[in-house]
Order: structure tokens, then C-alpha cells, then sequence
């Protein structure tokens, strides 16, 4: 990014998001710039390092998103989003995670006032179904989540009821639509990219994974980060959802590096 974030990049961003604008914006390359500064320093610290690296990340997406949400340009610029406490269609979908979000969420779940309740709906989630932690419409680890869920703001409820819990189309009233507020979803997409790169340039495996059975596989597992940054093996196979960077042998040939 070789300008500041301001209200007008942010109104920017908005704008040219709306009209089907560059994949990137302002926004997005803000998020991804902090993120990856922050979290570049702790991988010399291992395993304790590279979980504390998740909640400085957290905290600055959540400080960005806040300061874009506090902008006229977001006032002015960004529909109202139909989410709310009590919704909570979107957690029925398979959520992707940085794996290493995983592993500082389980460890903060372990930790957790609430462990208790928290890993027994864990334990007894069957795959295929809504988050484990959704209770009441709405999420009993709020502070917690991973960054992918952060950034979900749709326009229309009943897309994500059609689309996440598969319920059917109404019957009357126009289609639901797939509008969602653009400026969210930027800021946290960028966080989680700027969170995994530094991880896959130091060649630690941190793939995008299904957030609730990569969490259930090591919830139990206090050793989960420490195995994970020896190399082993954490996750199951069929956890895996994407390899958000190319290889690295292919980067070097290629003379690029890709977000």
C-alpha cells in the first residue's frame, strides 16, 4: 500500500467495489499491510509466538474495521447490513480458517470461563451441521471467531437463509439477493491473507481449513501448537479447504510473490 488509509480511499474503495472494481482496494491492502508488519516479528518467538501473532491480528482487523465503519464515507456509501444477534443463517455454512487461527482459538477455548459447555458442544457437533457454538442465533464465542466470520455482512437474510440453511425460496416478494456490504469483507479478507503469508514465507504449513473439524481435531490437544510448528501433521486431510498461496518453488521460478 503506498498511501495512507483516509475516509476518501475508503469512499474510494466503496465505490469502485460497488461498480465491480479492481479484486483489491485500499481497504483490503490497509489490512493486509498491518496484519503482515505485526505478525512477521513474532515468528521468531515459535509456537507461543505464532498464537499471540492470531490475536494481534484480530485486534488491529477489529481496529480498522471499526475506524471504516466510523467514516461518512461508510455511512454514505455502504447499504444497511440485514445481520443481527438472533440471525445466525450464516453459521450454517463451513467456515475457513488460517490454521493457526485454529490453534488460538482452541487454545483460548481451553482457557475459556465457559470451556466446559464450549468443548462438550465441540465434542458432540456432527459433521454437516451448523457451528457448534451458535446458540440462540447467535455466536457463544463471539470474541473468538475467526476472521472469515467477521467479515460476513449481507443485505438480505433470506439469501442466507436460502443459501446457508437450505431452506426454501419464498414463495412471494422478490428473489433474495446476494448483495453484502463490501467494505467488511475487505478488511478481514486482507487480515487473514496478511496473517498466513508471513507463516507460508517462513515454509509453515498454514493452509486455509474447515474451522469446526480443525477445531475439534486438536481442542484436545494442548501440544496442537507446539506439534504443529515442529512440522507434524494437526489437522486431518479432509479438514484442508485451500492453499491460499502458490508453492514457494513455484514463486522463485517465476520471480513473483502473490498474495
Amino acid at each position: 500500500m503506498n498511501t495512507p488509509f483516509t475516509a476518501d480511499s475508503a469512499l474510494g474503495a466503496i465505490s469502485a467495489s460497488r461498480s465491480g472494481g479492481a479484486a483489491s482496494s485500499p481497504i483490503k491492502d490497509a489490512a493486509f499491510d498491518a496484519v503482515h508488519a505485526a505478525v512477521t516479528p513474532h515468528l521468531a518467538q515459535g509456537a507461543a509466538g505464532a498464537t499471540a501473532a492470531v490475536a494481534e491480528a484480530f485486534a488491529i482487523a477489529e481496529g480498522l474495521w471499526a475506524e471504516v465503519r466510523a467514516t461518512p464515507a461508510f455511512a454514505l456509501g455502504t447499504p444497511k447490513a440485514a445481520c443481527g444477534k438472533g440471525c445466525g443463517w450464516c453459521c450454517h455454512q463451513r467456515v475457513g480458517a488460517a490454521a493457526v487461527e485454529v490453534l488460538h482459538i482452541a487454545e483460548q477455548l481451553r482457557s475459556h470461563p465457559d470451556a466446559e459447555a464450549l468443548i462438550a458442544r465441540l465434542d458432540a457437533w456432527p459433521q454437516g451441521r451448523a457451528c457448534a457454538f451458535l446458540v440462540d442465533g447467535a455466536c457463544s464465542i463471539y470474541a473468538l471467531r475467526p476472521l472469515k466470520c467477521r467479515g460476513l455482512y449481507q443485505l438480505d437474510a433470506r439469501w442466507c437463509m436460502t443459501t446457508y440453511a437450505k431452506m426454501d425460496l419464498p414463495m412471494f416478494g422478490p428473489a433474495p439477493s446476494h448483495e453484502y456490504q463490501t467494505p467488511p469483507k475487505d478488511v478481514f479478507d486482507g487480515a487473514v491473507f496478511g496473517l498466513a503469508l508471513p507463516f507460508h514465507r517462513a515454509g509453515r504449513d498454514c493452509p486455509g481449513v474447515d474451522f469446526m473439524p480443525a477445531l475439534k481435531a486438536v481442542i484436545h490437544r494442548p501440544d496442537a501448537s507446539a506439534a504443529w510448528w515442529r512440522g507434524e501433521k494437526v489437522f486431518p486431510a479432509e479438514a484442508r479447504l485451500h492453499d491460499w498461496f502458490p508453492p514457494l518453488a513455484k514463486q522463485a521460478k517465476n520471480g513473483k510473490k502473490k498474495r
